[in-house]
């Protein structure tokens, strides 16, 4: 699913507690109608809608009632920056675990493990908005560049989508939403400037020349 239905969907806030409430543990519907306070019905709409997305699937116990869990782990990340608006999503398989007969002790030792990889996690978080911030700069004097040789917005709305990664022609019109033929121009002008490259072996790709 795109990153910006995923948006739409957790931007309820119902769906929001249904999700926190299934991240303890698995949930009948009727647990989670009590729990939130909300409608049988309203709450069957919210967890149709969160499975259709793929966040939670259905299960059925062994008395045949259906109960709810979540499917993996998803990340999402939400860039924002003077220069920059994206939005990523990872997706990591869970991976299934069998039951154990010496609960205490196995409590025990995942405790620790799971101490340990929330400090790596903290720690990979700092190095990570170090990135994010030099991105964030990087781009900056990108953007200051970007102003000094082009000569209107489209050039510079060009340059900064090349700035990414290669793209075709098709690939810009859509995400600039600018018709082809009026792209056509813009590149034929930036590459005899030598601003742009096309890459004909490529599938006509554009890069920063």
């Amino acid at each position: 699913m795109e990153s910006a239905q995923l948006l739409d969907i957790l931007g309820n806030g119902n769906r929001r507690k249904i999700l926190q409430l299934l991240a303890s543990r698995p949930c009948y519907m009727s647990e989670i109608a009590e729990r939130l306070d909300v409608g049988a019905k309203a709450i069957l709409g919210h967890l149709l809608l969160l499975e259709r997305a793929g966040l939670i699937e259905a299960s059925v116990d062994e008395q045949r009632r259906k109960y709810f869990h979540i499917t993996d782990n998803l990340r999402m990340e939400i860039f924002v920056s003077p220069y920059s608006f994206e939005i990523k999503t990872t997706t990591i398989a869970v991976s299934k675990h069998e039951k154990s007969a010496h609960a205490i002790a196995d409590l025990k030792s995942l405790y620790s493990d799971i101490q340990e990889l929330m400090q790596r996690r903290q720690e990979i978080m700092r190095e990570y908005q170090e990135v994010q911030s030099g991105i964030a700069e990087a781009m900056g004097q990108s953007m200051d560049a970007i102003e000094e040789i082009t000569e209107d917005s489209v050039e510079a709305e060009i340059l900064y989508a090349l700035l990414k990664s290669p793209m075709s022609k098709r690939a810009l019109s859509m995400q600039l939403e600018i018709p082809e033929y009026v792209l056509e121009d813009y590149l034929s002008r930036m590459e005899t400037k030598e601003m742009i490259k096309s890459d004909r072996t490529d599938r006509n790709n554009y890069s920063i020349g």
